[in-house]
């Protein structure tokens, strides 16, 4: 073992904040971390209401920040969403069951910011077509149509989308506050279609079941040189990188800040020794993952009774409202989702994990995650909204 990497697997082992490689979706773009990127889409002076609603929905959570959204404008009040196919994840996520999760929490964020302008957004799903769950055809997820309504009413979660994060911090070790879980999952069913469910669990023997699995599944995902390349191609190494590429997570993302962090980007981390020690980095997101789950006493899950494109869309706008009604009662989640991914490897410990569950052999839990209280992180890096505009 060279000095170097010596020194910064000692200087890794005494940083707590420190992960490497955080859950599949990452959290949003705030006002006030301008540090990690020019872009301030949110205050954008814009007259056109489509742009106005896209720089809102472009701070939703989506796997590995790859913000994988285009956007075709057509006439005055109209648009079409379509997965942008170049920001996949092939590796991690080969059916792109995620990524489609992903376009559904960039649709909620869009309505909502829709109803606070004063607009409704009629969304008509695969207008032209859905596609099986093995393709990402070169039809549009969605169809959507602004009308103003002066009497349309704001929903209040809409003032979260600025607030929230997908929190990788150790959490405070604290069960999460039982009331806050109630009005949370009380609110959820009110909203839930049939054949979508929630469940929250802060039983202790559940837990220490739930944090060997999720440890054993980011033991799994990182034990292929393809999937870690993967997530290192999404690892922003410097405030350059961040700045260049406005995706991707960084250690700021974990919660590392000032001597820490400049110390780990300018001294120990680079993206060329990460590219060439991989098992390393995955080293430690294995620790980083056990840190995380040992300070947790609350996960939950979200399910659907089918698993077509459509389920996986609804309830990615799902996982955003749960994600923006924890933000409005002080809690935090982070997703752990490498036991659900679906590649071979994964077999195994994914049925383990949905036999401990109970959950019906036909029915496909789409997003799993942990839930408590814990210091706020910067916000990760958006696009502008240009980017995602197609001619």
């Amino acid at each position: 073992m060279n000095t170097q990497r010596r020194n910064f697997i000692q200087i890794s082992a005494t940083t707590a904040g420190v992960m490497l490689v955080p859950g599949i979706f990452t959290g949003c773009f705030e006002n006030k971390q301008v540090e990690t990127s020019s872009w301030d889409g949110h205050n954008i002076h814009e007259k056109d209401i489509r742009v106005i609603v896209l720089s809102y929905a472009i701070l939703a959570p989506n796997p590995h920040n790859k913000q994988p959204w285009l956007i075709q404008l057509k006439d005055e009040l109209n648009f079409d969403l379509y997965v942008d196919t170049q920001r996949t994840l092939p590796h991690t996520d080969p059916p792109f069951r995620q990524i489609h999760i992903g376009q559904g929490t960039f649709l909620e964020n869009l309505n909502l910011a829709a109803l606070n302008f004063g607009y409704k957004a009629i969304i008509s799903y695969f207008p032209q077509g859905e596609y099986s769950n093995s393709v990402i055809e070169n039809k549009p997820v969605a169809s959507i149509q602004l009308i103003q309504d002066k009497s349309i009413s704001k929903d209040p979660l809409f003032n979260q989308i600025l607030v929230r994060q997908s929190n990788k911090r150790e959490y405070t070790n604290e069960k999460a506050p039982l009331d806050k879980l109630k009005i949370l999952q009380a609110k959820i069913k009110e909203e839930l279609e049939g054949g979508f469910s929630l469940n929250i669990t802060s039983k202790s023997n559940h837990i220490e079941k739930l944090r060997e699995i999720m440890v054993n599944g980011m033991r799994i995902e990182s034990a292929n040189h393809d999937r870690d390349m993967e997530t290192i191609k999404m690892f922003r190494f410097s405030k350059e990188e961040i700045n260049q590429h406005k995706d991707g997570f960084g250690l700021a993302q974990s919660g590392v800040s000032g001597v820490k962090k400049f110390i780990l980007e300018n001294i120990f981390l680079s993206r060329t020794s990460a590219e060439k020690d991989p098992i390393s980095f995955g080293k430690e997101a294995i620790s980083m993952t056990q840190n995380q789950v040992d300070s947790t006493t609350t996960f939950g899950w979200l399910s659907t009774t089918n698993n077509n494109r459509l389920d996986q869309v609804k309830i990615g706008r799902v996982y955003e409202r749960i994600n923006l009604l924890a933000s409005s009662l002080g809690l935090v989640i982070h997703p752990m989702s490498q036991v659900l991914q679906e590649y071979s490897d994964m077999n195994d410990l994914q049925k383990e994990f949905l036999d401990y569950l109970k959950v019906p052999e036909q029915h496909t839990v789409q997003m799993f995650f942990r839930i408590g209280t814990a210091a706020k992180v910067e916000h990760s890096p958006r696009r502008d909204v240009k980017d995602l505009v197609i001619s």
